[in-house]
């Protein structure tokens, strides 16, 4: 399991307020605050599957950031043409078969109004690996 707030807190000043909300929302399995960071045509894409609105982004949310108890140690972060990317180790209870060790993901976070517009989850690879796909079940 990871352990919040471990590492150097630099990365809250260039993420800024809403993606520093987002980390404390999701850390603390609050599911009301982390959907109020969302615009209301909001899209999610989390390794693929996407999620368009705040009713299937809520579900997503209670699904799979409180219900498997998913946590995020923040590793760095930096803009990018008005986008912030965050990149942090992950833990929770969920399947993680097949998934490399330590889980490094990247947050993708787009803005519209001091809302998140667009938030794309990606698991991050070294440069020199091949890309691959992850089949869950038979």
């Amino acid at each position: 399991m990871v352990q919040p707030n471990q590492r150097s807190q630099a990365w809250r000043g260039i993420a800024g307020d809403i993606v520093v909300s987002f980390v404390e929302a999701v850390n603390d399995f609050d599911a009301g605050r982390l959907v109020d960071l969302f615009e209301q045509d909001a899209h999610v894409n989390d390794q693929l599957r996407d999620f368009w609105g705040k009713a299937a982004i809520e579900d997503w949310v209670r699904r799979e950031i409180v219900g498997e108890r998913f946590c995020m140690e923040v590793l760095g972060a930096r803009k990018h043409f008005g986008d912030i990317i965050l990149s942090a180790q992950v833990g929770g209870d969920f399947d993680k078969t097949g998934l490399p060790d330590p889980l490094i993901l990247n947050f993708i976070f787009s803005f519209c109004e001091g809302k998140i517009a667009r938030l794309l989850i990606l698991v991050t690879r070294q440069g020199q690996s091949e890309p691959d796909v992850r089949k869950i079940g038979g």
